[in-house]
């Protein structure tokens, strides 16, 4: 028996045990830390830095590439953001922690065990799942891959000598790419990110093709992918905290998934160290958690409804709307827009109260 059993070493994971640092915490993942990234891993300067990942840019911009068809938008963002390289990213949070660290594949719970597909049996005062969109204790059992609920996403390292080089980072909204998506390409270092992402279950590899014909992309040196779990989902089940994927934490549209996972990471591990501490009972610590949750649902539904929306707009319209909100086609600008949009100021874990 433990104090917590955090499930996922990713960034929800490791954010919960940093903030549960001198607690008997015992962390499990599937993989060895930081083996398998699962995101283009981009995520605002200054969280990099709060999160001590500093060392792990790769590239750091505040200029976005917004295209649709052949226009394209400079933005000038408030803030900068970082690409990071994910698995020296999860090392150095994990460093920070002192928490025990065991490979065991989490099949699910019996009763009061959590359950390992080699047998083990682990238990625990406390439960987080940071399991990613599998949600691997929930007690209805773990989400499949077939989900509505989910949105996929694939994308290649490609080394930057065969890629053409660009600055900021790159968003195409374009049909020709896909039904209901868009690409993006991201400088970091010495290779470009560049990966296509869909709302809806479509083929990627044909639109990955698509891509790399656009930008005369060379083969990739890393592949990976798949699903991003944006629809929020209950943070207590069971007496179990779910934060990241698990709970639905990637934000809709953009899909950008770091900064909520390190958000709702850290607050779970905030109230479970406070219950654990006595300043607060179990019970008043899930409260919070839900209340926390709760407080951004009409956020995450109006993002969800454009996420939608976004299906149904044919090009000429999507150009409409960007110009609309960043100006018109080949002038920098934007910043007012993404201020009044409040998009940069909300799942900020370095604004978190010391107990949520």
């Amino acid at each position: 028996m433990t104090e917590v059993l955090i499930v996922g070493a990713s960034f929800a994971g490791l954010t919960a045990a940093r903030e549960l640092r001198g607690r008997d915490v015992l962390l499990v993942d599937r993989s060895p830390i930081g083996a398998h990234q699962t995101s283009a891993c981009a995520l605002p300067v200054a969280l990099a830095e709060w999160l001590g990942i500093g060392e792990a840019i790769l590239h750091a911009d505040s200029l976005m590439r917004i295209s649709v068809g052949r226009e394209r938008w400079d933005v000038r963002l408030p803030e900068a953001f970082a690409v990071i390289d994910y698995e020296r990213a999860c090392r150095l949070l994990a460093a920070q922690s002192d928490a025990r660290f065991q490979q065991v594949r989490v099949t699910g719970r019996d009763g009061d065990a959590v359950l390992g597909a080699d047998g083990e049996r682990l238990t625990a005062d406390w439960l987080i799942d940071g399991s990613g969109w599998r949600r691997v204790l929930d007690p209805a059992g773990a989400t499949e891959g077939r989900d509505p609920r989910l949105v996929i996403g694939t994308e290649d390292h490609v080394p930057t000598a065969p890629a053409p080089r660009a600055d900021g980072f790159g968003f195409y909204l374009e049909r020709s790419l896909l039904r209901s998506g868009y690409g993006w390409s991201f400088p970091a270092g010495d290779h470009v990110r560049a990966g296509v992402g869909s709302f809806i279950k479509e083929p990627l590899r044909p639109a990955m093709a698509r891509l790399r014909e656009r930008d005369d992309l060379g083969p990739g040196r890393e592949h990976h992918g798949g699903a991003i779990a944006c629809v929020p989902r209950a943070p207590v089940a069971d007496r179990v905290l779910f934060a990241g994927d698990a709970a639905g934490h990637a934000l809709p549209v953009t899909l950008e998934g770091i900064r909520p996972a390190a958000y709702f990471g850290a607050c779970a591990g905030r109230l479970v160290n406070a219950a654990l501490a006595g300043d607060l009972t179990a019970a008043e610590a899930r409260d919070r958690y839900r209340a926390l949750h709760a407080r951004h649902l009409g956020g995450y539904a109006r993002l969800n409804r454009i996420q939608r929306l976004y299906r149904y707009l044919p090009e000429p319209v999507l150009r409409r709307l960007v110009t609309r909100g960043v100006g018109a086609p080949a002038r920098r600008g934007g910043e007012v827009a993404f201020r009044s949009l409040r998009y940069l100021d909300v799942l900020r874990p370095e604004r978190l109260p010391a107990l949520p």
